[in-house]
């Protein structure tokens, strides 16, 4: 070879080393090896994630990619849990490394062995749960049947604890009832009520419209909050038809929802008025569902036409992921308990700061859930969240979730500096859709059992506290800001009057306007959006001094909510408007008409 010839080679042999070596170092990079030295190699966002946002929740150091090889443990206490396929679960999936507890993973470090599998049926978690009440009850101090823990969407479990409980407590005792533990995440968006677009643009069109989804479930409540901030009547019997009202076909998953959305399902119903028959009947069709993905991919993919009309984008602290397990087994193995909680807390820090983290947490995803036409970066796609045109070509808003960390828990659950148990978000959470599951369906659910009943923080203050004095609390929790004050929302998402009881020509809080601003603060501690306080009077009395009195009012009103809870109402999340007398609802000349006018109208919105 001439001597050109061997110069060749070598510059080309030489660039190949060098493309190999950078490739290298890449791969080692996104995989947690030499990452502080090789931090450049790593990319600042990933394609449809705000990676930056993310990672300012969280600065938890890389803690390395788990393997997929079972971990031994011997004699390791072992735990059963049943997941839906959800997303909020990212960071607990990650924790554990695989179905089963992997080498190299968080919960093998903390001495654990956890087998997960998928159960997107209530009453199978609801089974399961018993024949472990059950096994302890006939003293099997480490029962072989049953599940130790089951997660479900936050806001149903009210409904769900209901029904659960009533039956645990008969038949083995108040001890072994079902309690909450934990949280692994959130929906953001995944949860939604999809519809046509004018549901999203005029509320009130959605009065007559047949939605199909699971009833008194969290999909559903995301309907049921949208219709209770807009003034929107609701059928709870779903073998009639209501115009005046939005009416139900109750699905037996929220992926029949979608799926019967897509088959173009139509019933012939009897139509009704105020809840009475008139005699006509009408053929009614599918206008929209409240699903999650996959079933919000499937309706887009396979027919489309609908839009998020509202999710838990908006209603960001509706849908915590909570984890129940049995109160007399988790008391016996508290030590075990708290472990598993620090795994999965920390395992929402590594998804939430790491994107190979992200991505690992993916591919267990569908190792666990299996579902059909999925991959792993079908379930990362879904988590972070993307926009895309459905099948008709109409941009959709699709997926969307959120991992957990320690500090997220404690805020949730009211355990953070600055909060209480007392107006945590969780329990404005469970009491605001207890609420109306109750009142929508009184004979099938009666009462919720009590918040203090059902929920035990003291396996996450323990967390915390070992957390706290080993110097290993991970990231901070997600918090809100909101920048303008004064500036008016530009996107309504609900709008309805208010009656606060004033004493006349005051702005006093009474003890009557208490218990009101109670209830309000709850509904407004779902959503994450802005809100207006917009005072008004009737015309009695001086025009001038109306104003300032209505003013008055809707500063109290911003000045309560924000002293009871400034994580919830943080500076600039509630705006004051006054309007005097000069936008009455009623006649100003009738006692009736004076007291409608004398309200407070809240709007939100982004």
């Amino acid at each position: 070879m001439t001597s050109t010839g061997q110069k060749t080679v070598r510059v080309l042999g030489g660039l190949v080393v060098i493309l190999l070596v950078g490739l290298g170092l890449r791969f080692a990079a996104q995989n947690g090896y030499g990452r502080g030295i090789l931090k450049s190699f790593v990319p600042d966002k990933v394609e449809g994630l705000d990676a930056a946002t993310e990672k300012s929740q969280s600065d938890a150091a890389f803690a390395g990619l788990p393997t997929d090889e079972p971990a031994a443990l011997p004699g390791a206490p072992e735990v059963r849990i049943n997941f839906w396929a959800w997303n909020s679960q990212m960071g607990c999936l990650y924790a554990n490394g695989g179905p089963v507890t992997t080498k190299g993973s968080l919960m093998e470090k903390q001495g654990i062995k956890v087998n997960i599998t998928r159960q997107d049926d209530n009453s199978q978690l609801m089974a399961q749960l018993t024949r472990l009440a059950q096994g302890l009850h006939s003293g099997q101090a480490q029962p072989r049947d049953g599940i130790h823990f089951i997660g479900i969407m936050g806001d149903g479990a009210g409904a769900f604890l209901a029904a659960l409980n009533a039956q645990l407590t008969e038949s083995f005792g108040a001890e072994y009832r079902a309690e909450i533990v934990g949280s692994c995440g959130y929906s953001r968006g995944e949860d939604k009520l999809m519809g046509p677009q004018k549901w999203r643009d005029n509320p009130q069109s959605m009065r007559g419209a047949l939605v199909a989804g699971v009833l008194r479930d969290g999909d559903w409540n995301i309907a049921q909050r949208f219709m209770g901030d807009n003034g929107i009547a609701n059928n709870p019997d779903e073998r009639t038809y209501d115009p005046n009202a939005v009416n139900w076909v109750n699905t037996s998953s929220y992926v029949d929802a979608a799926e019967k959305y897509v088959s173009g399902y139509c019933e012939e119903r009897p139509v009704v008025e105020e809840g009475r028959r008139t005699g006509e009947t009408k053929r009614v069709c599918i206008d929209g569902i409240v699903t999650w993905t996959p079933a919000d991919v499937t309706a887009a993919r396979e027919r489309g036409g609908l839009v998020s009309v509202v999710s838990t984008k908006e209603y960001s602290s509706q849908m915590p992921h909570v984890l129940i397990g049995i109160r007399k087994w988790n008391q016996q193995n508290r030590e075990t308990v708290e472990k598993l909680l620090t795994a999965f807390t920390q395992g929402g820090d590594q998804v939430l700061a790491h994107p190979q983290a992200l991505a690992r947490a993916a591919e267990i995803s569908q190792e666990i859930y299996q579902e059909k036409g999925a991959d792993a970066e079908y379930w990362a796609k879904y988590y972070r969240g993307v926009t895309e045109p459905d099948k008709q070509g109409i941009p959709v808003e699709l997926g969307g979730s959120k991992a957990n960390n320690l500090a997220d828990n404690l805020l949730l659950f009211g355990l953070a500096q600055g909060t209480s148990p007392e107006t945590s978000r969780f329990r404005a959470t469970y009491t605001v859709f207890g609420k109306i599951v109750t009142q929508q369906y009184p004979d099938l659910v009666p009462s919720v059992p009590a918040y203090d009943s059902i929920v035990d923080v003291s396996y996450l203050r323990a967390v915390a506290s070992r957390a706290g004095a080993t110097g290993t609390t991970g990231g901070r929790a997600e918090t809100q800001t909101f920048s303008d004050s004064n500036s008016r929302v530009t996107r309504v998402v609900g709008r309805r009057n208010v009656q606060l009881t004033f004493g006349t020509g005051s702005a006093q809080i009474t003890p009557q306007t208490e218990q009101q601003l109670q209830q309000l603060f709850d509904e407004l501690s779902i959503n994450s959006l802005a809100v207006e306080v917009h005072g008004h009077t009737d015309n009695v009395g001086d025009p001038a001094a109306n104003q300032q009195l209505s003013e008055d009012r809707a500063i109290a009103v911003k000045q309560w909510l924000e002293r009871r809870s400034a994580s919830t109402f943080p500076p600039g999340r509630v705006r004051v408007f006054a309007h005097g007398s000069t936008q009455p609802v009623e006649s100003n000349r009738t006692d009736t008409g004076r007291a409608a006018n004398r309200r407070v109208e809240i709007v939100i919105g982004s």
